[in-house]
């Protein structure tokens, strides 16, 4: 399927160039008029302004009108718009979420203790925690995603790639822009921007936002469409201020604020187990060790349920339903803001910008992950496993006196009402970022170096409550000898639930430090058409952890790990001028993303020093064209790459937590090797219709995974690559839309529109069948979604203009499930579905 896609997309794409340059065959013939082409990209991708297409390195660019059309707010959004991007939702909070670039992605993971692969940068800052972003209010000029590793300008954690947020510099004169939309589920939302002009040589820009809707699913158990799954409440608030030095430098402060307040998206019940034993995976001929579920399924079918409503909801099923019951109300609500100060001077010679960060982010969430409310059934405890049994067999346990088995044997086993899972969390974060760069240019060289200063201390505080269905009729058979059978026969609750509380409570912090440079020379000038640019980057990292509960007690003496690691990145590339618009490129260049720890894993023995998992490195080579033909009516850009990593940072379910508690882990895999190939395309077909798109394929191979654990005792991990499926990735992405304008009698007034179309692969959560039983059963639908825009813009308002649009997301109104969570031991699965169709309504104006 994902080839038969391929090829559809590609010839659509080629369809789209050949048609380009027919009707610019006719457009020359006719009328064609010069600059009408498209327009320039600058981006700043190599710490300096250059026109994209000469940029040696697969990046894309979004400037800021398309970001306005298709009604851009945070990172979120911007899955499908570059080739191999894909973003999908947090688990328990309104605003994280896992990126994937070239099939590398963050995992899932929001523990302190990992880093993300790719890295988010808003106006400079490097953002450490996706949740942390703020971007609701900020008045975007464009957003620049880099492709590949990015280890000596951008730095560690960047091996998938990079994507930098630039907002709009506040004007010197007076801007004025508002807007105010409503849509389904109750969905409305406004933002105001205003540039009060320059006041004692001061500019400055004020903004705020304000957004909610209504929830898209029923929770049946509270009555507030408001705090339906789905629901969300967002203000922000955004101030920026820039002074000119001397007129050759600015000084230019931002402070962010905004706060979402929400219920997150529902969670589905797919999958649950009967407990039935499950054999060892034969991997290459060898026997491997695969997670035992416990039987949820006849828990399940004999326990009662509080509402008799939330029953038929218990049923798994991987099929979307527009009712859940969550008798946990989950809510999130997160916090952030951030101070950011850029100064920067031209000497002459050479130019001097300094970037500093310091930003928050606070994060409350309560969690319902099962969506079936609560129920009532047989409880566990040591203290009633023999109540009900006949005074006969009780006989036989010496620990029994005599005068109290007539009582054990009358009383009833005793009864819980629990769920399934739940969590609470609270999370701080803070951190702070220092970054100089020195940057010259001469007729043959250009060159920047720097330094790199980065710290942050997150803490989390969370809390599991789950139930844990025990088989009993196994500790019978297991303790008992002979007695057993006559036990289990009697046993008047095989399945009887164990309610596990558990909490994680710790603190991590992080130090980094580098150094880099770039240098890039022009052979014969820079009109010669060569361009060779060699850099290179040290970084130093140090890690801490503390953790002072990882189960149902506090811990006597607090657990603690620390660590420190060092690594070298380079860069090097060639750039040539093939024709005028046509210039080749090629790449190589390493990356790393840092080290660090498992919040859950079982100290070194002996000790109570926490290990560590290992950095990750990548080397990557790239090929690439980049053209603009047809009297730049066509710009068309491909790139071809094959990366090696080596300890790739996976996310894997526990196979040894605490019996009843569900976690997860950074390993490292061996060696694995990404191949794949990116399209990118846009043509003016006409004055009145345009085309843009893009086309992704990655191919992903796993060499070596010592993940998997013998059935012998004491064997070496076995290497399990043969059936690791990789997490959170869309082998193919594609993505192409429409553009049509037509100009009005109304002055500057406009009709446009937008028709596109995004496919995404499906996508695994997890690595392999042997921690995840339900890997397979859970990976994600493909996704093939059409979104919508048509509107007026230009109509005069007096001194300035407005506008009107509406819009419509995934407007097949697509039910496609993009995210699982297997609970291994715990022996139910389930998971996410994308939200459903939302369509509205959209004015403004701007003076």
């Amino acid at each position: 399927m994902p080839k038969g896609y391929a090829r559809a997309v590609l010839q659509l794409m080629l369809g789209a160039s050949t048609w380009a340059w027919i009707a610019q065959a006719k457009a020359q013939d006719a009328t064609s008029t010069p600059g009408s082409g498209l327009d320039e990209i600058v981006v700043t991708a190599q710490k300096r302004a250059q026109n994209l297409q000469v940029v040696p390195i697969a990046i894309s660019a979004i400037g800021s009108e398309k970001i306005e059309q298709l009604g851009i707010k945070d990172s979120r959004d911007l899955s499908g718009l570059a080739p191999n991007v894909t973003i999908v939702p947090g688990t328990t909070s309104n605003s994280a979420a896992v990126f994937s670039m070239r099939g590398i992605s963050n995992g899932g993971s929001e523990s302190f203790g990992v880093d993300a692969a790719n890295g988010l940068y808003v106006d400079g800052v490097y953002i450490a925690r996706s949740g942390a972003m703020g971007l609701d209010v900020m008045d975007i000029e464009r957003v620049e995603v880099l492709r590949g590793p990015q280890g000596t300008l951008f730095g560690r954690n960047t091996t998938g790639g990079a994507m930098h947020f630039i907002s709009r510099a506040p004007s010197s004169g007076f801007r004025l822009k508002a807007e105010a939309g409503y849509g389904n589920f109750n969905a409305w939302n406004g933002k105001i921007v205003v540039d009060p002009g320059e006041i004692a040589g001061i500019a400055t820009s004020f903004s705020y936002s304000h957004a909610e809707r209504d929830g898209f699913v029923d929770n049946i158990l509270q009555p507030r469409d408001s705090r339906d799954p789905g629901a969300r409440r967002s203000d922000a608030f955004r101030a920026a201020a820039r002074a000119e030095l001397g007129g050759t430098g600015s000084i230019q402060y931002i402070f962010d604020w905004s706060r979402i307040k929400g219920t997150p998206q529902p969670f589905y019940l797919t999958h649950v187990s009967s407990g039935a034993l499950r054999q060892p995976v034969i991997v290459d001929g060898q026997p491997v060790m695969v997670t035992q579920q416990a039987p949820v399924a006849q828990y399940l079918a004999a326990a009662t349920f509080l509402n008799p409503e939330c029953a038929a909801l218990a049923t798994p099923a991987r099929t979307y339903r527009h009712e859940v019951c969550n008798n946990i109300l989950s809510s999130a609500v997160d916090k952030s803001w951030g101070h950011n100060l850029q100064i920067q001077n031209d000497f002459g010679g050479f130019k001097v910008k300094s970037t500093t960060g310091y930003r928050f982010w606070h994060s409350d969430a309560v969690t319902d992950l099962d969506g079936i409310g609560a129920f009532s059934g047989p409880a566990f405890s040591n203290a009633s496993l023999f109540n009900g049994m006949p005074a006969s067999l009780l006989q036989f346990i010496p620990s029994i006196p005599a005068a109290a088995r007539p009582f054990i044997a009358a009383a009833p086993v005793p009864t819980i009402t629990q769920d399934l899972f739940d969590v609470t969390n609270r999370r701080r974060h803070k951190q702070f970022s220092q970054e100089v760069e020195i940057s010259g240019d001469a007729d043959t060289l250009d060159w920047v170096v720097g330094a790199f200063y980065f710290w942050e201390k997150g803490s989390e505080d969370g809390f599991q409550n789950s139930g844990f269905v025990l088989d009993t009729n196994s500790v019978f058979l297991a303790n008992f000898g002979a007695l057993g059978p006559s036990f289990v026969a009697a046993n008047p609750a095989r399945y009887r639930l164990v309610q596990t509380r558990a909490r994680l409570a710790y603190t991590a912090s992080s130090e980094s430090m580098a150094i880099y440079g770039q240098f890039t020379l022009y052979p014969g000038g820079r009109d010669s058409g060569i361009r060779l640019t060699a850099g290179g980057r040290y970084t130093w990292d140090e890690k801490k952890m503390i953790r002072f509960q990882n189960g149902a007690s506090p811990l006597a003496t607090p657990e603690a790990g620390d660590a420190s690691f060092s690594r070298f990145t380079w860069n090097l590339m060639a750039g040539y001028d093939v024709a005028d618009g046509v210039n080749l490129y090629a790449r190589a260049a390493t990356g790393y993303r840092s080290g660090g720890f498992n919040s859950q894993d079982p100290v070194i023995t002996g000790t109570t020093r926490l290990p560590h998992f290992n950095p990750e490195n990548v080397t990557s080579y790239e090929l690439g064209l980049k053209s603009e033909l047809f009297n730049r009516r066509l710009r068309f850009n491909v790139a071809a790459y094959h990366n090696i990593y080596k300890d790739l940072a996976v996310n894997i379910p526990r196979t040894d937590a605490p019996v009843g508690t569900f976690a997860t882990r950074i390993g490292n895999a061996g060696k694995v090797t990404y191949t794949g190939f990116e399209v990118e395309a846009q043509a003016i077909i006409n004055d009145n219709f345009s085309l843009d798109g893009n086309l992704g394929y990655v191919d992903i191979k796993y060499k070596e995974f010592l993940a998997g654990q013998s059935t012998t005792p004491g064997a070496p991990p076995v290497n399990i690559a043969s059936i690791v499926t990789p997490g959170y990735t869309s082998p193919l992405t594609a993505n192409v839309a429409l553009n049509a304008q037509f100009p009005l009698n109304w002055g500057h007034a406009r009709v446009r529109g937008r028709i596109g179309y995004t496919h995404e692969d499906g996508k695994y959560s997890f690595s392999s069948i042997t921690s995840t039983p339900y890997n397979e059963e859970i990976r994600g639908d493909d996704r093939d979604i059409i979104d919508a825009q048509i509107g007026i813009d230009g109509i005069a308002l007096g001194g300035g203009e407005g506008e009107v649009k509406f819009w419509v997301k995934n407007l097949t109104n697509a039910k496609d499930f993009v995210r699982g969570v297997d609970f291994g031991q715990l022996g139910f699965a389930g998971g996410y579905y994308a939200e459903p169709r939302t369509y509205g309504v959209t004015v403004g104006a701007k003076f």
